[in-house]
């Protein structure tokens, strides 16, 4: 509620603003692109207002695109680290896995009784010799 309102707030007045801004300025203007040449062969004409957005817009965009290329590091490192969690939740779940069968190994061995189980120290020893 509170981002709609000042959406609200701020973004009529710069509505306002702007088509206030468009009004006062619709007269043609012409712009040479043709740098050297004494009769402008590149030439561009369009209202004052047009040319004044077109400009804002790119450089929007030439930042955008500037900033989206200086950070480019932090999405790499961002990727390699979830790469990371990622091989790390899959070996988790190996070891869970692996603990899971080790327990109900030696739940096994253990319910079937002490003639199946191992042989634990002198037992072990002597079994060992010949």
């Amino acid at each position: 509620m509170l981002s709609k309102l000042l959406t609200l707030l701020i973004g009529l007045p710069l509505a306002v603003l702007l088509i206030v801004f468009c009004v006062v300025n619709r007269q043609p203007t012409t712009i040479s692109l043709d740098m050297f040449g004494t009769t402008p062969s590149l030439s561009l004409t369009l209202p004052l207002f047009v040319l004044l957005l077109l400009c804002v817009i790119a450089g929007l965009l030439l930042g955008g695109v500037g900033t989206w290329l200086t950070q480019s590091h932090y999405r790499a490192k961002s990727a390699r680290r979830r790469r990371e969690i990622e091989g790390l939740k899959h070996e988790v779940e190996v070891s869970q896995e692996r603990l899971r069968r080790l327990r109900e190994e030696r739940d096994r061995d253990l319910s079937a009784g002490p003639a199946l189980a191992a042989p634990t120290g002198q037992q072990a020893i002597a079994a060992s010799q010949p």
